[in-house]
């Protein structure tokens, strides 16, 4: 099995994938890719400090419009987009990544920049440009997720929903069938959605974590 089951990284471009953004999402892909078998050329940041792991970090604008195989780290969808739209940026190619422990269906519409992390599992979905998938996400049927929404690890979608731009779901949330969530909306760690959410509306959790102050019993 490829780790690019959708779109491989194009052969002439030797050099490898260049990452945009440096920060701490970097990283995990970094992991991630490499462990996959994806040589990664550098990454490019708008304040690039040294390296991350092993790898040195330049300005955005260092680019200018040259081609290669690029790929977006930033977690925040609002930002991924502005990003994603820099001059320095437009030559770039942006292949989709599919983790090889994942399970992904070919009657899946996955579009260029999309991420599909480990043990992630998709039917018949579609995915626009830079939808971002963590790990364990599952997706039921008929689901569409618009552009750079971010699912972050556990959350699950069930069948027949529809997700707009640029939304972000937290870790364990939970989308009930043939609910329609707006663009720029926020789904919070573990919250369960049941009904339809409008355009930038936030979703919550009702169980709250408490913490206090821990006891010992030692003297």
């Amino acid at each position: 099995m490829t780790f690019l089951q959708i779109a491989p990284l194009s052969p002439a471009s030797p050099d490898g994938l260049l990452l945009v953004g440096g920060g701490r999402n970097a990283r995990n892909l970094i992991c991630i890719f490499e462990t996959a078998g994806v040589a990664i050329r550098g990454i490019v940041d708008d304040r690039p400090a040294g390296s991350i792991l092993g790898h040195e970090v330049n300005f955005i604008a260092s680019l200018d419009g040259a081609s290669t195989d690029a790929f977006l780290t930033i977690a925040d969808p609002d930002l991924s987009s502005v990003i994603r739209g820099r001059p320095a940026l437009r030559g770039c190619r942006w292949p989709r990544f599919i983790h090889p422990s994942s399970v992904v269906s070919s009657h899946a519409q996955i579009g260029e920049g999309c991420y599909v992390g480990p043990f992630a599992v998709l039917t018949d979905v579609v995915l626009g440009p830079h939808v971002h998938l963590f790990a364990h996400n599952v997706l039921g049927a008929r689901v569409a997720v618009d552009e750079f929404t971010v699912i972050l690890p556990h959350a699950t979608v069930a069948s027949d929903v529809r997700i707009g731009k640029r939304c972000m779901i937290a870790m364990g949330a939970r989308i009930h069938a043939g609910v329609t969530i707006g663009d720029d909306c926020r789904i919070g760690v573990n919250a369960v959605v049941r009904r339809d959410m409008p355009d930038r509306s936030l979703a919550l959790s009702q169980h709250a974590t408490r913490t206090r102050t821990r006891i010992s019993f030692a003297e």
